[in-house]
């Protein structure tokens, strides 16, 4: 490796140089990457760079730090909520950005060999998450900051220890269950066996009555859950597909009692405990899969936590997660922070943007008494705030607990398929009482329980019941493993009816990550330290770039400066007074049109220019040529100048009508608005109105905190071969549950007719009922050819 040419760490073309010391021949791209490079050098875990050159799949990019605090893990409260705990350690499970390769697998497992209280660190690199175990008394704060400035930065992910223990305490009794089902239903079987097999006289009679002390556990204990959920659908005044199960029990169990009483042949106990049984065990297994699902997409957890500064007595500020913070609580909001609660201004004036929830792009000047809403950005000045509503009550509470409840909401599909199956359990019902009465009137007392029992048990629509939850919670999981976390289901219906797919520019189709190629200086000035002032508190991909080009070359921050009257203009940047001078930082008109070409302004002279390049994605004509062959439309929709739009557009062969450049937050939205049943995917803030009121809004990786939130898909690995996959597995998911309803119901009505005809028998229905929903969940996990194909 040369190390005037590339980062001794990322491998990077090196601009400006950043030397590790004056006798080191070692250079760096940025601070970052020698930072990294010291911790490892300084723990001897060189052996990183190795497996990192035997990785294929490497891919590396310069280290930039988000200066992001973590003190809030170190909070007693925030450890008792969230933390799995014993009496020695703590747990915390992190989202990991840039996990790549397996010298990022080596890397992080190796943390209990260079932090101080790590015991032990698993990273599941399919769903870049790391369980981090730490002793009692270790700072968490301090392990985060250190994965960051490894280049890992990390997001704890909020999992509720309460319900997590709530969770594994259902799962016991549920297996509980499944035992004292499994071991009557096994002996059970044997009896009957020995029945069948010729056992008669008083051998006959005494199994019989084993048999029916055996059904008691299962009758009065497995089965609770069916009785729970009868009796709620009858409080309803609705029929649940647990009816029938219950009226099974209970009319074969009367009617197998009376046979052991009189010692009668037709006993069903084998029958009915086996029904038991396997309907226990496919609704664990079909429960687990939902709650595997559902794990997989807690990593959407991340950007739903707002870091808070909270004023204690005399003074004192507390770094606190703000799902803590209570009513009267005061708080400081500094510039460039998100506004964690709904909160009244008791000291200071700012400018706030207010876009996520009003879509309005222009700052609000707020002041002493004003009311700010949860969600909106503080942009110019450091307030203080009394809370008026907890995190859960505020505005922005009440939209996020809906995203959360989005899991559970029904779709169209299927709310059409628990409405069939109500019409069916309903209509089954009937036709038994009509097959009683028909052979109770012909006086087949016998031939009328056996056949209307048969016929209950057989057609349990539990399959129908089934199949769309679970083919839709299976997709989810394996949308989250490839990085893609999905919000809700109806994600997964909207976007099998998408025509449109808009794309932001920068930071979705380019990567977003501009690298200065030059600065021109006017007055022979770079006026480093202006730039830094006015760009370190944006967050936009142009801002960082310049702010990590301006510490290369200084290799330190600048003198602060005095900043007035600061704004940040979405879409056009940054301006404020410094010594009594207006510095703006806006798009340079006509400049190096293939480039994108900002200038620094000061009282509207232009005195710096800046020079910056960005690259299409790797793969990003290859994933357009997929999504028009899918039969969608793609367009571009971005801030950017017309010409570079237009290049960038003409690369990947998008046509000109559909390429739409210079337009502002409000004119995104009127342009999403004209282009229906439409995907937009963005990073930017200026994208958040647009996602948030597209069919299927999707956020990229990297994406500022409040696109996160307007949108209803995040892609956590940023790679643009995802959009196909979702759309891909979306339409296959979809025509899956529908391949599935048509065999449910074809089951269930052939079913219907065997049993009516007495052709088959209760046992073989307790046997063949479970087995339709195995063959359903075979079916799913299965699913087609081409959603295997997406799996891999």
């Amino acid at each position: 490796m040369s190390h005037s040419k590339l980062c001794t760490h990322c491998n990077e073309k090196i601009i400006i140089p950043v030397n590790l010391d004056s006798n080191s021949k070692l250079s760096f791209c940025c601070q970052g990457c020698k930072t990294v490079y010291e911790i490892l050098h300084d723990h001897k875990l060189e052996t990183y760079y190795q497996l990192r050159e035997q990785s294929e799949k490497a891919s590396f990019t310069p280290i930039s730090t988000t200066q992001q605090k973590f003190l809030y893990l170190d909070d007693k409260e925030f450890l008792e909520k969230y933390a799995q705990s014993t009496s020695s350690t703590n747990t915390i499970t992190f989202y990991l950005e840039n996990i790549h390769c397996l010298a990022c697998l080596w890397l992080i497992e190796k943390l209990s060999d260079f932090i101080p209280g790590v015991l032990n660190s698993k990273l599941n690199m399919s769903k870049s998450t790391v369980e981090i175990t730490a002793r009692i008394g270790t700072n968490f704060s301090i392990i985060a900051k250190q994965l960051e400035a490894l280049g890992y930065p990390p997001h704890p992910i909020m999992e509720d220890s309460e319900l997590k223990k709530l969770q594994q305490k259902e799962d016991h009794k549920d297996l509980i269950r499944i035992a004292v089902a499994f071991f009557c239903t096994g002996n059970i079987m044997l009896l009957a066996f020995s029945v069948y097999a010729g056992a008669d006289g008083a051998i006959r009679m005494y199994f019989d009555w084993l048999s029916f002390f055996l059904y008691l556990p299962i009758f009065f204990y497995a089965a609770i859950p069916f009785y729970k959920s009868a009796w709620t659908s009858i409080k309803n005044k609705t029929i649940s597909i647990d009816f029938p199960i219950v009226l099974a029990l209970i009319l074969g169990g009367i009617f197998s009692f009376h046979s052991v009483y009189f010692s009668l042949e037709h006993i069903y106990f084998d029958s009915l405990t086996m029904l038991v049984f396997l309907l226990l065990t496919s609704r664990y297994i079909l429960k687990k899969s939902q709650q595997k699902g559902l794990a997989s997409s807690e990593i959407s957890s991340f950007f739903t936590n707002i870091i808070s500064y909270k004023i204690e007595k005399h003074g004192k500020i507390k770094e606190v997660y703000s799902k803590f913070l209570k009513i009267n609580d005061k708080i400081i909001i500094y510039p460039g922070d998100t506004v964690p609660v709904d909160a009244v201004i008791t000291k200071g004036t700012t400018n706030i943007n207010n876009s996520l929830l009003t879509g309005e792009i222009i700052p609000l000047k707020v002041t002493v008494g004003e009311e700010i809403l949860s969600g909106t950005i503080n942009i110019e000045q450091e307030i203080e705030a009394l809370v008026i509503q907890t995190a859960s009550d505020s505005k922005l509470g009440q939209i996020l607990q809906a995203v959360e409840k989005g899991w559970n909401q029904k779709t169209n599909i299927i709310t059409f398929t628990d409405k069939i199956a109500k019409y069916f359990v309903s209509t089954v019902f009937i036709i038994s009482i009509i097959v009683l009465i028909y052979f109770i009137s012909q006086g087949r007392y016998e031939d009328a329980i056996i056949r209307s029992l048969t016929l209950i048990i057989i057609t349990c629509p539990c399959a129908l019941g089934l199949t769309t939850p679970l083919s839709l919670t299976l997709a989810l999981a394996k949308l989250a493993k490839k990085g893609i976390i999905v919000k809700d289901e109806l994600v997964i219906e909207k976007t099998n009816e998408l025509e449109n797919i808009i794309f932001d520019k920068t930071g979705t189709l380019t990567y977003g990550k501009f690298k200065v190629v030059e600065w021109i200086n006017h007055h022979k000035e770079p006026h480093y330290n202006i730039v830094y002032e006015l760009e370190k508190k944006s967050s936009h991909p142009i801002a960082k770039s310049i702010i990590s080009f301006i510490l290369s070359q200084l290799q330190n921050e600048p003198e602060k400066l005095n900043v007035f009257e600061f704004e940040e203009i979405l879409g056009v940047g940054p301006k404020g007074i410094i010594e009594n001078s207006l510095f703006e930082i806006k798009a340079f008109k006509g400049g190096k049109r293939s480039s994108t070409h900002i200038g620094l302004y000061k009282d509207n002279e232009l005195i710096n220019e800046v020079i910056l390049d960005d690259t299409i994605k790797d793969g990003a004509i290859e994933e357009l040529r997929k999504i028009e062959l899918l039969g969608l439309k793609t367009f571009i929709l971005s801030g950017d100048n017309n010409f570079v739009v237009g290049e960038v557009g003409k690369t990947l062969g998008i046509k000109n009508e559909n390429i739409f450049s210079e337009k502002n937050p409000n004119e995104k939205l009127e342009i999403i608005q004209s282009i229906p049943n439409s995907m937009m995917l963005g990073d930017g803030a200026n994208d958040a109105i647009a996602l948030s009121f597209s069919n299927v809004g999707v956020a990229m990786h990297g994406s500022v905190d409040i696109s996160l939130r307007a949108s209803s898909v995040f892609m956590a690995n940023n790679d643009l071969k995802n959009i196909s996959k979702l759309i891909i597995i979306s339409k296959e998911t979809i025509k899956l549950i529908k391949r599935n309803l048509i065999f449910s119901l074809s089951y269930n009505v052939l079913g219907c007719l065997l049993a009516v005809q007495g052709l088959i028998s209760p046992l073989t229905a307790a046997i063949l009922m479970p087995l339709s929903s195995f063959t359903v969940l075979i079916s799913t996990i299965l699913g087609t050819k081409k959603l295997r194909n997406q799996s891999k």
